[in-house]
């Protein structure tokens, strides 16, 4: 997954260097500007028993994470990374870290082992969708398909602008 993401790096015309501290710093091809610092988190294995629609909702994808917010130094940006479950490619949330924090603090997010947070990422018709504290029947509430389309739509719980977005800064 590591190296996907360096080759969509790439792809979408930026520069990039991993530090000592295990982020990435990078920066626009053929543009001076001061480096964005990027966390690459990876999808734990997927436990479908636990990790996957317990209503039959048909998932296109799961990311499933753990990762600490912790640090002295937190990055600019957090990339959440995981696999289609169909097609198999590589699927990201790219997510500017004040608004990640905001999200978290407002979704009472578990802790899991001390410091580490977790979070599970629903891919669902193209929309990308935090369950991570859902129970059976949450699920069945916000994620049934309506008219209108789905409750959660209109919710914090909905990171599809984030999905696939390689629009650095733009997300201020």
């Amino acid at each position: 997954m590591k190296s996907e993401f360096e080759t969509e790096l790439s792809k979408q015309g930026f520069v990039y260097q991993e530090t000592s501290d295990g982020y990435y710093n990078i920066t626009p091809r053929n543009r001076i500007v001061q480096p964005i610092s990027v966390e690459l988190v990876i999808s734990r294995p997927i436990n479908e028993i636990i990790h996957d629609s317990q209503n039959g909702n048909e998932l296109d994808g799961i990311g499933y994470f753990l990762f600490s917010l912790t640090s002295e130094h937190l990055p600019d940006y957090f990339i959440f990374a995981f696999r289609h479950l169909r097609n198999k490619s590589a699927q990201f949330m790219i997510i500017q870290t004040k608004e990640l924090v905001r999200r978290l603090q407002k979704n009472m997010i578990r802790y899991r082992g001390g410091k580490n947070l977790e979070l599970r990422l629903w891919l669902m018709d193209r929309h990308l969708y935090d369950t991570t504290n859902f129970s059976v029947e949450a699920e069945w509430y916000y994620l049934s398909k309506g008219r209108g389309g789905r409750m959660i739509d209109s919710t914090i719980w909905n990171y599809t602008p984030f999905r696939n977005n390689w629009i650095l800064g733009s997300q201020d």
